[in-house]
């Protein structure tokens, strides 16, 4: 009967959630049938709708917490609506000439919903004795409860129709994923919603005083925190973040006058201490007990000088490789992180919800032109490859000149900025780049030196080369006896391994033996059926002549570049280069072998 109860429970919340919010479930059945498309068609692509339907169910949501909150007539929320569907089409339009896959529209999106989630969650708690930790919290177990519960369906889904396809009729895969859809793209987000308690709207002020105590207790179970996990943050959490802070702390007295402000490796450590500590924060400001309190009590002070000295690294590090993205998210989140420690700090728990609109805020402007990260960005880097081009006469009529004499310094720094503008395909809107500099060949071409990285080992550190297949390659086998096409794969850590090929010519066989030896390279050996050598090439020898040759050294190859020949009385071997990398103490390559018996 329990379990029936619970079920049924289950359903009605599913049902109220759909009334409660009719536009989402539009949105999120656009995403089912999307999402159905793709299985069917999987040639097509539906990115672009999936973003737009997805951005369109977070922006429903977060109308209907205003209506909620500030209004009570069915026109307010009906314009509210309105406004959602607007901005998704906005949206739409926005991405539509986009590539299908952009790093910028898929981090504005990003950004751009985890502020409306944000927003979603803070909104009840405006001017209300409501608290955004309460709020908080109630999301928060929502969410874990959810991927709890749908992660059991889809696994217990997934099982019975395996074991049906094996044990009783064979099931098309197509099947799994439409169920799986369904659960992943309708059950979730409803089951989520249904967690969100009306938090006293508008309209209950004219409900009877039974209703509203009634949603009362509802909103109080909602926002409690579970016994279990307040026993979590408290003895387990929190002694796990003061032992790291204390790491951190001993860290930074120790090299505040040395590698604190150049450890690149730092700076996501910190950033994810601030996260830690914030997100903990709220967590334990719902929980009454002594851990918690001298948490709360001094954590934030702790949280201040921390960010603020990764701030200021962050800030100086501009002067060596400018702005990127990422930077700007790192300095902008220092920034919050120490307004929010400020806040923790000198004003009372009830007030956190500050650093929740700070935050949506901040959020905002990294994605709005022209201060967001990505103009701020772009703008940037472009300035300071012209500001290196410009300092060693590289850069005159609007015309880059080629110039292999200047410092490794400046080389490392055109180099990497000019990565980041084709990495985020910013290279085109630079009017005095070529429009095919991209490739290996073509930026040593255009600046008049290949591609160099700081602390780049010419040896054996991250290097790599590859046959050009740009242009029709025809390879004549004329004169050769057999073509053999080998993957290597090694290094120095593992064991020697050895495997070989047969072929056959004049009724005789033939055996190529590689052999993985101890410094982490292959050794080629070829004998006749009297098991006598022929030959025997070391591959060594050709990773370090195709990648100690500065003129081929990380870029394309030509086939004349790409070829190697070895030969003795009894054999010869011409070995062709498809691809080769070497990094550290990994050797890999793709070769092919045209192979003579003499």
């Amino acid at each position: 009967m329990k379990l029936m109860k619970n079920l049924q429970n289950t359903f009605q919340g599913l049902i109220h959630a759909s009334n409660r919010y009719p536009l989402t479930v539009l949105f999120l059945l656009a995403i089912a049938g999307i999402n159905a498309m793709a299985i069917h068609q999987e040639q097509e692509n539906y990115t672009r709708y999936l973003f737009t339907f997805f951005v369109g169910t977070v922006l429903s949501g977060v109308a209907q917490q205003v209506y909620e909150r500030f209004f009570s007539k069915q026109r307010e929320r009906f314009l509210l609506m309105g406004g959602a569907v607007l901005l998704s089409i906005g949206y739409y339009f926005i991405i539509r000439t986009t590539e299908v896959y952009s790093l910028e529209i898929s981090i504005k999106t990003s950004v751009a919903v985890f502020a409306l989630f944000l927003a979603y969650v803070w909104i009840p708690t405006i001017r209300k004795k409501l608290t955004f930790n309460e709020s908080f919290m109630s999301a928060f177990k929502a969410f874990f409860t959810t991927v709890l519960f749908t992660l059991i369906i889809a696994a217990g889904v997934s099982s019975i129709l395996f074991a049906i396809d094996r044990l009783l009729f064979s099931v098309d895969y197509k099947v799994t994923l439409y169920i799986l859809n369904v659960v992943f793209s309708l059950f979730a987000p409803l089951y989520f919603l249904s967690f969100t308690p009306i938090y006293m709207s508008q309209n209950m002020r004219q409900s009877s005083e039974e209703e509203r105590l009634l949603k009362q207790e509802q909103v109080r179970q909602a926002v409690s925190c579970p016994k279990t996990l307040a026993a979590l943050i408290s003895y387990v959490i929190i002694p796990l973040t003061v032992i790291y802070t204390a790491i951190l702390l001993t860290y930074i007295v120790l090299n505040i006058r040395g590698s604190f402000w150049t450890n690149n490796l730092l700076e996501p450590m910190l950033v994810s201490y601030a996260v830690t500590v914030i997100l903990v924060y709220i967590l334990a400001s719902n929980i009454e007990n002594k851990v918690a309190a001298v948490f709360r009590k001094i954590f934030p002070k702790v949280l201040i000088p921390i960010v603020l000295f990764q701030t200021i690294a962050s800030i100086l590090k501009i002067g060596e490789m400018g702005i990127t993205q990422g930077r700007y998210y790192v300095i902008l989140f220092g920034v919050f992180a120490t307004i929010a420690g400020l806040v923790f700090s000198f004003l009372p728990v009830r007030k956190n919800g500050i650093v929740a609109a700070v935050l949506i805020t901040f959020c905002l402007l990294s994605i709005v032109p022209p201060i967001d990260a990505f103009t701020v960005s772009r703008v940037n880097q472009t300035h300071v490859l012209e500001e290196v081009l410009v300092k060693n006469n590289m850069l005159e009529n609007n015309e880059v000149v080629p110039n292999a004499s200047i410092s490794e310094e400046d080389k490392v720094r055109i180099t990497e900025t000019f990565d980041y503008l084709e990495r985020m395909d910013y290279v085109k809107d630079v009017e005095w780049l070529p429009s095919n500099v991209a490739t290996y060949q073509q930026f040593e071409t255009t600046f008049g030196f290949a591609k160099e990285y700081e602390n780049q080992n010419t040896n054996q550190n991250g290097q790599y080369v590859n046959l050009d297949w740009n242009g029709e390659l025809s390879l004549p086998v004329k004169g050769y006896d057999q073509l053999i096409r080998l993957d290597l794969y090694g290094s120095q850590t593992e064991t020697s391994e050895k495997k070989t090929l047969t072929f056959e010519k004049d009724s005789s066989v033939y055996t190529l033996v590689k052999q993985l030896k101890d410094d982490g390279y292959y050794s080629l050996n070829l004998t006749d059926e009297k098991n006598n050598e022929l030959i025997k090439i070391d591959m060594k020898d050709i990773f370090d002549k195709i990648l100690t040759d500065k003129n081929v050294q990380k870029g394309t190859l030509t086939v004349e570049e790409a070829t190697v020949m070895k030969e003795n009385k009894q054999a010869r071997v011409k070995i062709l280069v498809e691809s080769m990398d070497a990094y550290e103490n990994q050797y890999n390559g793709s070769f092919y072998l045209f192979i003579e018996i003499k």
